[in-house]
């Protein structure tokens, strides 16, 4: 499966179009929107870029879509709803902790892979309330899998508490992407360097946190990288 949306959209349209030459159309314009959101930005993004990139005619865009803020909504919610919330199949991994760093790594990788897509959900979601209002839907989404996925494995779970837990580790995922790859601080960056620390490991590290608040009685396994197993020690209870 592919980490990149723009990759996703082409792909469909290549291996399953629309019949209908104007849906055609209207997913062209919607992979040249997704590009040049990734490589512009939304605030830089102008009507004929979108149509420079699909190699139409400007006016064929407003055929189908208000204006670029029109169009970014759509390609956005699309890549918040249809392809950032696509879950990760962990049947083959053995514990609670396998699960949830597959579920981080996805993450961090999906985002890099997006990461000017991700920047723009932000950029919209500033001048547009009803968007924002979309994207907290799409994490709210979210977090109701992590709680449903932790009462199937604890048989039960205190909703009110797992899901003020889910929104609290939610938010340092979410500021983790955004200091490590949307807007890079480069504090951060040079304390990864500093413990060897790529994205993988960095998914590793916060999974340890993960599993310490929802499943406490567990260890993380040995032979997780530097900063992963610095954390795990760090925090470990007591034998």
């Amino acid at each position: 499966m592919t980490l990149s949306f723009i990759d996703h959209l082409e792909t469909a349209l290549r291996e399953t179009p629309p019949k209908q030459k104007g849906q055609r159309t209207r997913e062209r314009l919607k992979i040249a929107t997704a590009k040049v959101l990734e490589q512009r930005g939304y605030h830089a993004m102008r009507v004929s870029d979108i149509t420079a990139s699909a190699e139409v005619a400007e006016g064929s865009f407003y055929m189908y879509f208000k204006d670029k803020t029109d169009a970014s909504i759509t390609v956005l919610t699309e890549f918040l709803h249809s392809f950032l919330n696509l879950e990760v199949k962990t049947a083959g991994h053995r514990s609670a902790f396998d699960a949830i760093r597959a579920t981080n790594r996805r993450w961090l990788s999906v985002c890099r892979a997006n990461a000017g897509l991700m920047r723009c959900i932000l950029q919209v979601g500033d001048e547009e309330p009803a968007f924002a209002r979309l994207s907290q839907h799409a994490n709210r989404t979210w977090y109701e899998r992590v709680v449903q996925g932790l009462s199937r494995r604890r048989g039960g779970a205190d909703a009110e508490p797992t899901f003020l837990a889910a929104y609290l580790l939610g938010g340092m995922m979410d500021e983790l992407v955004r200091r490590l790859i949307i807007y890079p601080d480069p504090e951060l960056h040079q304390l990864a360097a500093a413990m060897d620390a790529d994205d993988d490991a960095m998914a590793d590290a916060a999974a340890v946190i993960w599993l310490r608040v929802f499943y406490p009685e567990e260890r993380p396994p040995e032979g997780l990288p530097t900063a992963a197993a610095s954390l795990a020690a760090w925090i470990s209870p007591p034998a």
